[in-house]
């Protein structure tokens, strides 16, 4: 495949990917870009799995700064702290930091607010038949759970949705142009004003929240600073919110690409809920693609990728390999055909899936349950964004279910 022809950048490839990637899946798996700083792109399963999972892969190349095209505004601030992108030991603080809010133990004792806030979510919208999916549904769900958390005011989310796009730029710094770099300085300055106003509000008079509690791991001058606190909340507010959206968005619109999957989870929300939320997130890949540094030189796929170049591996790319699953671009929600790659692995296994799998239970359950069937009503358009694409909107036409 000539080398001209991936462009992460490209709005044909943003909008559809899957036929760029099966392409190089077939004729260049292991893929060389110059052009995006000597990155190797990596886009079959059977190569992004081990990689994923490798204990030696980091984030960063020691010595090297990963962020340097951010220098030291707001997007540097934030890059520098993020938990996701750095390496033990500062990453091993920030994880065991954060971590014993999201255990599978604490998380199930969320299961009864999470029943409440979708229950609500969607009475408001039950009975006008029609709904747009994402502003609706979608984002208001795992907003208002990730908020409620948190202890952000509801008069206060729709401010941090509007800019969270632009933030979720400093995870790629390769695929960003000048615009973009400084649209994700704008969006990392505003959320440094807002939540360091925040932390202010929570040392005068704390709550019981993660972010109090953070707080006043901060206070006691052997956890976090400053900046590092603000990039962990962070971190939970818009991981805890954003992936959770798209996968919730990808859902409802394979239900009303394919019916036929939707009836079956009807016929038993109950058992099929949790299967149906898996098989969702390996569809949909709300992390399109990840980042790893080897410290030694490697060969894989016949080519030799020299020690500390990046590696972009393309989970969703992976996710949607006929190698490895049958019929990758259609749901099944009993598929049976092995794990996915949609949480990545080893010390960056997300640490917000449990969450995320309990949200997408409850909510395709409860879609199964009062809803009896979904129609696409008018374009579906989807951010275009390399590494985290859900849609913008999600027009639906829906028929409530009939009581029993």
């Amino acid at each position: 495949m000539p080398e001209t022809t991936f462009d992460p950048d490209d709005p044909a490839f943003l909008t559809d990917p899957l036929p760029v990637y099966r392409r190089l899946r077939d004729e260049a798996p292991v893929h060389h870009l110059p052009a995006s700083g000597g990155i190797w792109l990596v886009t079959r399963f059977e190569d992004i799995r081990p990689l994923v999972r490798l204990p030696e892969g980091r984030m960063q190349v020691p010595g090297v700064d990963g962020g340097a095209v951010f220098g030291d505004g707001p997007a540097g601030r934030i890059y520098r702290n993020l938990m996701v992108l750095n390496d033990p030991p500062k990453h091993t603080r920030l994880r065991m930091l954060t971590q014993k809010a999201l255990t599978p133990k604490a998380v199930e004792g969320l299961r009864a607010r999470v029943e409440q806030v979708v229950d609500e979510t969607l009475d408001a919208v039950i009975e006008r038949g029609e709904m747009d999916a994402v502003t609706d549904l979608a984002f208001v769900i795992p907003y208002r759970v990730i908020c409620g958390m948190l202890g952000i005011p509801a008069d206060q989310r729709q401010a941090l949705m509007a800019v969270t796009p632009d933030f979720f730029r400093v995870f790629l710094p390769a695929a960003n142009d000048e615009a973009g770099i400084q649209a994700c300085h704008e969006a990392c300055a505003f959320f440094i004003d807002y939540l360091s106003e925040k932390i202010e509000e929570r040392r005068a008079d704390p709550g019981d929240d993660i972010f109090s509690a953070l707080v006043a791991a901060e206070a006691e001058g052997d956890r976090l600073d400053r900046d590092e606190l603000v990039a962990t909340v962070l971190s939970l507010l818009a991981g805890g919110f954003d992936t959770t959206m798209g996968m919730i968005g990808a859902g409802v619109y394979n239900f009303a690409r394919e019916p036929e999957q939707f009836e079956r989870l009807r016929a038993d929300p109950a058992g099929l809920a949790r299967a149906a939320t898996d098989e969702i997130v390996r569809w949909e890949s709300p992390v399109g693609v990840t980042i790893r540094h080897l410290p030694e030189d490697f060969t894989l796929g016949g080519q030799r990728i020299p020690a500390g170049e990046p590696v972009w591996l393309a989970l969703l790319s992976g996710n949607h390999d006929e190698r490895q699953f049958t019929n990758p671009d259609r749901i099944d929600i009993a598929r049976t055909e092995g794990e996915h790659v949609a949480f990545g692995g080893s010390r960056h296994f997300c640490i917000g899936q449990h969450l995320a799998k309990l949200e997408g239970e409850i909510t395709f359950r409860k879609l199964a349950e009062r809803i009896e069937g979904f129609e696409l009503a008018g374009p579906t358009p989807r951010r275009m964004n390399f590494q985290f694409r859900s849609f913008e909107s999600l027009p639906v036409r829906f028929t409530p279910a009939r009581a029993a």
